[in-house]
């Protein structure tokens, strides 16, 4: 393959400015659903608790029919392993949290002279 040649650059910048066009059309396209803030959102802050942890179940519902059986039984293992980590680490978070003081302060006798 030889060097690259005027009508191969001139392809490429054609390219880009197509993909340029179409990246704004959809911008303008999905600008339609701007709440009226500007920041808001109609879901609301208790969808967004937990977005990465939904995005990556819609990705494991989606994956689901396309992969072989064993895959799947892979990550199905591999989930419950992340999850009994992460109930281990919040159990651990909880119990530093429960730590109880003395009931009593400690008092110590300082003789005078």
């Amino acid at each position: 393959m030889g060097e690259p040649g005027p009508s191969d650059y001139e392809a490429a910048e054609r390219l880009v400015r197509e993909a340029h066009a179409r990246a704004e059309e959809a911008a303008r396209a999905a600008g339609g659903g701007i709440p009226p803030n500007g920041w808001a959102s109609a879901a609301g802050p208790a969808s967004e608790a937990f977005g990465d942890l939904g995005a990556l179940v819609r990705l494991l519902d989606s994956a689901r029919g396309a992969i072989p059986p064993e895959l799947a039984r892979q990550l199905a293992d591999a989930l419950r392993d992340l999850l009994i980590a992460l109930r281990a680490i919040i159990d651990w978070s909880i119990a530093r949290l429960e730590v109880d003081g003395p009931d009593e302060p400690r008092v110590e006798d300082i003789p005078i002279q």
